[in-house]
């Protein structure tokens, strides 16, 4: 079964529509890691390389996240369990999300 998982997901990496696969699978273990509510407040989440960008309103929420991104992305690693892994996390005050879409 091992060896089918290693195929599959090979397989899943190289199809056009991944980055939404991705996405969906990390706002789940989003919730998983934070809890609903906390998660609620993450506002959009996109994966740039091994760089996950989260955007959100709520000052408090951005500041924890920062605080707290390290043990925050080994915790989604463990999780998510996506290839590559992340290695930074990213977050925005959605204020000011439409500089860093653009760039």
């Amino acid at each position: 079964m091992d060896k089918l998982g290693k195929i599959l997901e090979s397989v899943l990496a190289r199809q056009p529509r991944t980055v939404g696969f991705i996405e969906a699978r990390l706002r789940l273990a989003l919730t998983a890691v934070l809890g609903g509510d906390l998660a609620g407040g993450c506002g959009s989440i996109e994966v740039r390389k091994s760089t996950l960008w989260i955007t959100t309103s709520n000052r408090a929420l951005a500041h924890q996240l920062r605080s707290d991104s390290e043990q925050l992305i080994r915790r989604l690693n463990e999780v998510a369990l996506l290839r590559p892994k992340l290695r930074r996390l990213q977050v925005v005050d959605s204020r000011s999300a439409a500089s860093w879409r653009e760039g």
